[in-house]
């Protein structure tokens, strides 16, 4: 209801009545009294005047609900928000809703993570109301062998977010799962799935990205769009982008194939035609990294001309 009664005042010019959102909502004016004071304890400026009705001066920069789903469009990817003021993992909540059926496109947001990681079990610093920190399930009719391609997806998707919101941000893709700005890490990506052996029952990917946290709040190999930008980001914009691009992208590959994702990986990598030092059987190798497979396989050359394929793991630029 109070995703409808935002849609409502931000749809309006003026004053809206009460009489208006009763009817409209079908619920009584002491409900919609309720309601507004509700919004204004998340942060929605909206002046009330008798005879008048109801008017918004401004929203919150928070990954709400009612903000995320207004004007989203989308088909599937936010039809059910959890938003949280602060979780110990984004990755974690959507697991256990996972199994307990949520649907696909079900996304678990987070103000902040007391307990973010990412790959290899690192920890993702996750600073309040500082950046976007969520994770999104998905159902897809899939082998498991074809979930490595969606980790790639997510991160085309929030590179051309991202371009659309700032065009002057080119953010590039480090094979696997990273996003970097001038060899800085700016977004993480993390896909963990529950399968059985030849089908996946449901796949979690998780994105964390620094939007406006400042210099001073980011690791010295780490950067942000504000630091990049020189301005602050709307969070709500941004992820609202990331979801429709990312929708987009998915369906687009269930009905034709890793190619159309292959395609936009290889024109916004960082890492093809670098020089790559990455660890096989314990040792330490170096290549050149050469292509990116059909199936989302990085094809390293090696010095003595060998073609490699690295299909998980990580490499250093």
């Amino acid at each position: 209801m109070l995703t409808k009664i935002v849609r409502s005042l931000k749809t309006h010019e003026g004053y809206l009545s009460g009489e208006d959102i009763s009817r409209a909502l079908n619920i009584s004016r002491a409900a919609i009294w309720k309601y507004m004071d509700q919004l204004r304890d998340l942060g929605y400026e909206i002046e009330a005047f008798p005879h008048r009705g109801y008017r918004l001066v401004s929203c919150p920069d928070r990954l709400l609900r009612s903000e995320v789903q207004c004007g989203l469009g989308t088909r599937k990817f936010g039809c059910d928000v959890h938003h949280y003021d602060a979780l110990g993992s984004t990755m974690d909540e959507a697991f256990r809703l996972g199994l307990a059926g949520a649907p696909e496109g079900a996304v678990v947001v987070a103000e902040a993570q007391t307990k973010g990681r990412g790959r290899m079990g690192r920890s993702w610093s996750s600073p309040k109301g500082k950046g976007i920190y969520f994770s999104l399930i998905l159902r897809p009719k899939l082998p498991p062998s074809q979930a490595a391609m969606l980790t790639l997806a997510a991160a085309v998707a929030v590179s051309s977010a991202i371009e659309k919101i700032l065009p002057q941000v080119k953010a590039r893709i480090k094979w696997p799962n990273d996003l970097l700005i001038g060899g800085k890490k700016l977004c993480g990506i993390l896909t963990e799935l529950c399968a059985e052996t030849d089908r996946v029952q449901f796949i979690v990917v998780g994105v964390g990205i620094n939007v406006n946290t400042t210099f001073t709040q980011l690791l010295p190999e780490a950067t942000s769009l504000r630091v990049e930008s020189g301005a602050v980001c709307s969070r709500v914009f941004l992820f609202q982008e990331i979801l429709r691009h990312f929708e987009k992208k998915y369906l687009a590959f269930l009905k034709e194939g890793s190619s159309v994702i292959v395609a936009d990986w290889k024109n916004r990598s960082a890492t093809l035609g670098c020089k790559v030092r990455f660890m096989e059987r314990g040792d330490p190798r170096v290549g050149v990294a050469e292509d990116l497979a059909d199936d989302g396989g990085l094809l390293i050359r090696m010095p003595d001309g060998r073609i490699i394929k690295r299909v998980a793991g990580d490499i250093l630029l």
